[in-house]
C-alpha cells in the first residue's frame, strides 16, 4: 500500500497564509465608472464625489497594483489591458451587487421578520394578547417573540429588540416613549356582592394575610414597599412576580398588591385600598438606538405602543382607579 504523502510544494502551499486582497469593491467600482464614462468628471457625478477624490483614489489603486490602469488619449481615459481586466470583473459583479441590495432593501421596506420583545409576565397574560391581535391583523409578516421576565432584560446586550418596562425611569441611551402610568392597589378575592369599604394599608398589614414577594428581593420598589409596610408575621406566602400573586389572591390564600388594570377584566378582585400614590409607575416602550430605523421595529413602536397605552388607560379609568394616597 502506498503512503499518502503530501508533496513538499503542496504542503507549503497549504501552510501559506491567505493573501489579503489589494482592492475592495469600491476600488473596482471606481475603475468601472471611469472606464464606462471615459472621463473623470463624468465618473465623479456617477460616484457622487469630487474630481480630486477620484484622481486620488485612482492613484492609490494603481500604486497598490503597481501598474497603470488608464491611458489618457485625446482627452479620454482609455483602459490599459490591466484596467480592462478590472473593468470586466467589476461589470460582472455590479448587477449581482445591485440585485442583492434591491432584495435586502425590499425586504426591510416591508414590515417583516422577527422582533424579540421583553415584557413583564403580568402584561403578557392580561394586556398584550388583545394588542397582539390588532397588531397581527395589520402586520402579519412581523413575528413577535415574547420574553416574559420579572427582571429587566438588557437591550444593550441585545437580549431583546424591544422592551416594555414598568419603571420610574428609562435609561437615557434608549429610544422610546412613555405609554401610560400604571397604578397599584391592594386586592382580595371578592366574597360577596356588597361593596367593602376601603382601608388603610397600615390597618390591612395587621389584620389580613398577605401574599408578598421573595424575602430577599429588593431590586424593585414594589419589593421595598411591601417589606416596609407588611410585617413578616402577616405574610402567609411569597411569590416571585405579580402573575403568581394574582393566582394566589384568586385562590383565596390572601391579599396582595396588584396592578389596577386587572380590576376591569377580573371582577372577582375586590379592591381594599385606593391607588397607592407612591407606587404609580410609568410604562415604557423602548428599543436600541441602532434599531430605531428598522422597519419592523418602527411599525411596532408606532402601532403597538398606542394600542397598549389605550388598553392600560381604559382598564384603569373604567374602574375609577384614581391615583390617590393610601
Amino acid at each position: 500500500m502506498k503512503n499518502n504523502v503530501i508533496p513538499a510544494a503542496s504542503a507549503a502551499t497549504a501552510d501559506a497564509p491567505v493573501q489579503r486582497p489589494l482592492l475592495d469593491w469600491t476600488d473596482f467600482h471606481l475603475v468601472l465608472q471611469i472606464a464606462r464614462h471615459g472621463s473623470v468628471a463624468k465618473a465623479c457625478a456617477a460616484l457622487g464625489t469630487t474630481h480630486s477624490t477620484v484622481l486620488r483614489k485612482l492613484d492609490t489603486v494603481e500604486t497598490r497594483l503597481k501598474t497603470r490602469l488608464f491611458e489618457r488619449t485625446r482627452g479620454r481615459y482609455v483602459p490599459t489591458p490591466a484596467g480592462h481586466e478590472i473593468e470586466q470583473a467589476a461589470s460582472v459583479f455590479e448587477p449581482l451587487a445591485q440585485l442583492a441590495e434591491t432584495r435586502v432593501r425590499g425586504q426591510d421596506m416591508r414590515p417583516s421578520g422577527d422582533v424579540r420583545v421583553a415584557v413583564a409576565s403580568i402584561l403578557v397574560e392580561r394586556l398584550i394578547p388583545g394588542v397582539l391581535v390588532q397588531f397581527r391583523s395589520a402586520f402579519p409578516d412581523v413575528r413577535i417573540e415574547l420574553v416574559a421576565s420579572r427582571d429587566h432584560v438588557s437591550l444593550s446586550r441585545r437580549d431583546a429588540d424591544v422592551a416594555i418596562r414598568v419603571a420610574d425611569h428609562a435609561p437615557e441611551w434608549m429610544i422610546g416613549r412613555k405609554l401610560a402610568d400604571v397604578q397599584f392597589k391592594v386586592y382580595a378575592l371578592r366574597r360577596a356582592s356588597r361593596q367593602v369599604p376601603l382601608r388603610s394599608v397600615a390597618a390591612l398589614a395587621q389584620e389580613r394575610r398577605w401574599i408578598a414577594f421573595e424575602r430577599d428581593a429588593r431590586e424593585l420598589k414594589f419589593d421595598r414597599w411591601l417589606a416596609r409596610q407588611v410585617p413578616d408575621s402577616s405574610v402567609v406566602l411569597r411569590v416571585d412576580n405579580f402573575s403568581h400573586a394574582l393566582s394566589m389572591v384568586r385562590s383565596g390564600l390572601g391579599i396582595a398588591l396588584l396592578p389596577a388594570f386587572l380590576e376591569e377584566e377580573l371582577p372577582e378582585l375586590q379592591p381594599l385600598t385606593p391607588a397607592v400614590t407612591e407606587l404609580q409607575t410609568p410604562l415604557w416602550l423602548l428599543t436600541h438606538p441602532e434599531l430605531k430605523n428598522t422597519t419592523r421595529i418602527k411599525v411596532l413602536m408606532r402601532a403597538f405602543g398606542p394600542a397598549l397605552a389605550h388598553a392600560v388607560q381604559a382598564a384603569q379609568v373604567a374602574r375609577g382607579s384614581v391615583a390617590t394616597g393610601a
